[in-house]
């Protein structure tokens, strides 16, 4: 083997391999609290879990400051996974924040620096889910976005429901079973969308707003129950967000019973379970069908009452009718049986004192007619064109007249006329 000539020592990968394991384990003889958040976690079949601890960059979007691989063997995973879950319904999961004991290692065979991960300070992990909820609550407050669903008013009855969750779920089963027994036409308008794991949020948060551009009456957002990091999706900023956005109310039905996720706290209305959510739409059908039915039943006995007030004044002014009707006729009757017994006196005393009228007119006619008035003395004369004379002024000289006398006529000409003077004139 040939030196060197700059007097450096060479090593074999292996010797360096050892000295800095062991160099670590001089510089870091104890284990420590290390601080970060989990990605690319792993559940091996051995029962091993394997995932990085990170430090996110301070920028949206851009890689990580720093990374460290965490490797937990099953002995150990058992107490942590216990702790975790007696905590507060923790599960190791990505994107969870967590202090975890470990030793620093170096492993030759893979070249790997790595932490061997032996314990966990659940109570900074709930801390940090509890600070960074308090967070956003406080920014969407501070916006106006809380309340922002609930001023979408819910159509009376709900029967085209939307309905975001994870197909084939107990929660989506639940769910549709209570819509499917209730009996009503309901519409159901279904999204699949992941509810835990890597970018469960943004996926949720796709789902609505797919759901809403069918404009349903409502939309359901359920999962089932779970720990606290299953449910971390549901308290996510972003699904909160979309939920404030919507102009269709979203109800929760979120299978948790200790806190509220804060789509919970966005939503028109929170439930405890899908069950209790798809109850809640079901009622609002029931109370609207039984508000109908009460109306119905409502109108039809005032109907009936009012058809038999109709009734009564029909047949009571049948009966007042009749009652008239009879007296008039009655009065009636009295006054033709009185006016036929005047017929039958009145024609001959009426025919009487006609004759005698006929007989002063005819007597006035007998003393006008011509011949008796010429018999008396009386004459008429005309012109020998018919012409009545009346006066001197008919006349003229030369004119034939015609006189009429008793017996016959007198032909006669005019040869002179003298009109008569006024003292003449009668």
């Amino acid at each position: 083997m040939i030196e060197p000539s700059d007097g450096l020592p060479t090593l074999s990968v292996e010797e360096l391999s050892h000295l800095l394991k062991d160099g670590l384990a001089t510089l870091f003889p104890e284990d420590l609290w290390v601080e970060g958040q989990v990605s690319n976690f792993h559940d091996a079949r051995s029962g091993h879990a394997y995932f990085d601890l990170v430090e996110p960059s301070a920028v949206p979007g851009r890689a990580v400051a720093a990374k460290l691989s965490v490797a937990l063997f099953k002995g150990a995973r058992i107490g942590v996974d216990h702790t975790l879950a007696a905590a507060g319904e923790l599960a190791l999961a990505n994107d969870l924040q967590l202090r975890i004991r470990a030793r620093l290692d170096f492993y030759p065979p893979s070249g790997r620096l790595q932490l061997i991960m032996n314990g966990v300070d659940p109570a900074f992990t709930l801390g940090r889910l509890a600070a960074e909820r308090e967070r956003l609550l406080h920014a969407l407050a501070d916006e106006g976005l809380l309340r922002a669903n609930r001023a979408n008013p819910i159509p009376v009855p709900p029967l085209r429901v939307g309905l975001v969750t994870s197909i084939g779920s107990a929660a989506h089963a639940d769910f549709s079973e209570e819509i499917s027994r209730s009996g009503f036409p309901f519409t159901v308008l279904e999204r699949d969308a992941r509810v835990q794991g890597d970018g469960s949020a943004v996926d949720l948060a796709e789902a609505l707003h797919m759901v809403a551009t069918h404009q349903p009456d409502v939309i359901a957002l359920v999962r089932g129950g779970g720990s606290a990091t299953d449910l971390a999706a549901f308290d996510a900023e972003v699904l909160a967000r979309t939920i404030a956005s919507l102009d269709v109310a979203v109800v929760t039905g979120i299978g948790h019973e200790v806190d509220r996720a804060v789509a919970d706290e966005v939503a028109h209305t929170a439930f405890k379970t899908p069950t209790a959510c798809a109850v809640a739409i079901v009622g609002q059908v029931a109370a609207f069908a039984d508000a109908v039915t009460d109306l119905q039943e409502s109108i039809a006995l005032r109907a009936g009452a009012s058809t038999a007030r109709s009734t009564d004044l029909l047949d009571d002014l049948a009966q007042r009718t009749a009652r008239s009707a009879t007296a008039v006729l009655d009065r009636r009757a009295d006054r033709l049986d009185d006016k036929v017994k005047r017929l039958r006196r009145s024609p001959l005393a009426t025919l009487d004192r006609q004759a005698e009228r006929l007989a002063g007119i005819t007597s006035n006619l007998r003393a006008l007619d011509p011949a008796r008035i010429l018999a008396r003395g009386w004459s008429i004369t005309r012109l020998a064109d018919g012409t009545l004379v009346r006066s001197v002024t008919d006349t003229a000289v030369g004119d034939t007249l015609v006189t009429h006398v008793a017996g016959g006529t007198v032909t006669s000409t005019v040869d002179e006329t003298e009109p008569a003077s006024r003292e003449e004139t009668p």
